[in-house]
């Protein structure tokens, strides 16, 4: 099978515009702030603080935010990839272990890039920015 330049770049288009719409799908506006969909109950509340560490956020929350309500273990057996890609896996990688900062990734307010895109082009098809 022959790849042409133009069936490659539309393959590479149609795999942006399907992240991208994923993302899209789960950012939702809540009374003036743009949040994720899944995380409704804390816009509800207007809970700022369950992850910011006050209710006047002005930096990235820490991890342990995250980490009180998501299990790293079981991201890290979710997100495993096949042996032959294991190291592969966003949350247990071969550059950093599971020592990546979760806010280098997955942005609340914002859609943002595997960190991991920077160099590489892993396909992560539940990933959600």
């Amino acid at each position: 099978m022959k790849v042409t330049i133009q069936g490659f770049m539309l393959v590479l288009l149609l795999m942006l515009l399907a992240n991208t719409s994923m993302a899209a799908d789960s950012l939702t506006q809540f009374d003036g702030i743009k949040g994720r969909s899944y995380h409704a109950e804390f816009y509800e509340e207007k809970a700022c603080d369950s992850c910011h560490l006050n209710k006047s956020p002005l930096s990235l929350p820490e991890d342990d935010a995250c980490l009180a309500c998501h299990d790293l273990e079981e991201l890290v057996k979710t997100t495993a990839r096949p042996e032959d890609e294991k190291w592969q896996n966003p949350h247990n990688n071969m550059h950093y272990g599971k020592d990546v900062p979760c806010m280098e990734c997955h942005g609340e307010h914002s859609s943002r890039k595997p960190m991991c895109a920077g160099c590489h082009s892993f396909n992560y098809p539940n990933f959600q920015k």
